[in-house]
């Protein structure tokens, strides 16, 4: 045997005592990962809650309904013929509402129930001039409960992902105060300017917006939207306080303020 086949085969006796005998007992086995279980489509009833922040304006116009001194002190710049304040603030609720998917089309209903206190004054300082008294004339929003009753509608961009629009009814229980002070160093029984009222009303108005829902784990959801609302106008008039039989009573101005707004917010669904 010559000397290069010799070299072959101590080589290759080396190799063979050193790799294990292969048997079908010690074969690697394959390991394969379970694929994730798919997360529920979007058809069914939900519950959840949500957080965010609300700016609203309440614009109000002031009509004369005294004839006799109301229009002059308008004329003159003492009194006010608008007055405008804002509702910023926190709001938090509660809601529910039901999905039917129709392939890569979502539709479906909501409603929620919020609730932020909030309250604004708007004052208008008029100063004494000339026989014009001076005059304060003030005007108090409140909106506390607030909630809608709307459609929505999307679209899946990914089958975890929907994009929707969505509108229909808003409504929130709103509170009005006005009064008129004339000569606040003097009491108001003397002054038949001197005046207030309060009124307090369910107003029902409408919301529309859009927003985000993405699926974050099994029957759960998160979603950001944002809604703008119109809730209308409640009226309010301010009586005078005089103390002259003639004038008491007598209703001097007329206000009516118009509440809108904007809500953006994020929440989380759970699927039942």
């Amino acid at each position: 045997m010559s000397t290069s086949a010799k070299f072959v085969c101590v080589i290759g006796s080396v190799l063979l005592a050193s790799t294990p005998a292969l048997s079908a007992d010690n074969l690697a086995q394959p390991h394969y990962k379970a694929a994730s279980a798919p997360l529920p489509g979007w058809t069914g009833t939900y519950i959840g809650g949500t957080v965010g922040y609300r700016w609203a304006e309440s614009a109000s116009s002031i009509s004369a309904i005294d004839t006799v001194f109301v229009p002059f002190f308008q004329s003159q710049g003492s009194m006010p013929r608008a007055l405008d304040s804002r509702l910023n603030g926190a709001i938090g609720g509660i809601g529910f509402g039901y999905n039917w998917q129709f392939g890569q089309w979502v539709t479906g209903f909501e409603a929620d129930f919020s609730y932020a206190k909030s309250a604004s004054d708007a004052v208008f300082h008029a100063p004494q001039i000339g026989a014009n008294p001076e005059t304060i004339t003030s005007h108090t929003t409140e909106l506390n409960r607030f909630g809608t009753a709307r459609a929505r509608l999307g679209y899946l961009a990914t089958p975890d992902t929907l994009l929707f629009a969505t509108g229909g009814l808003a409504y929130g229980q709103a509170k009005v105060t006005t009064g008129i002070v004339a000569e606040p160093t003097q009491p108001c029984a003397s002054n038949v300017l001197c005046s207030t009222g309060t009124a307090s009303e369910m107003l029902v108005g409408w919301t529309i917006g859009g927003g985000l829902e993405t699926k974050i784990a099994s029957n759960w959801t998160a979603k950001i939207e944002y809604l703008h609302f119109n809730l209308g106008s409640i009226g309010n008039t301010a009586t005078t306080l005089t103390s002259n039989t003639f004038w008491r009573g007598t209703k001097m101005i007329g206000v009516d303020p118009d509440i809108t707004g904007n809500i953006v917010r994020i929440g989380v669904n759970y699927q039942l």
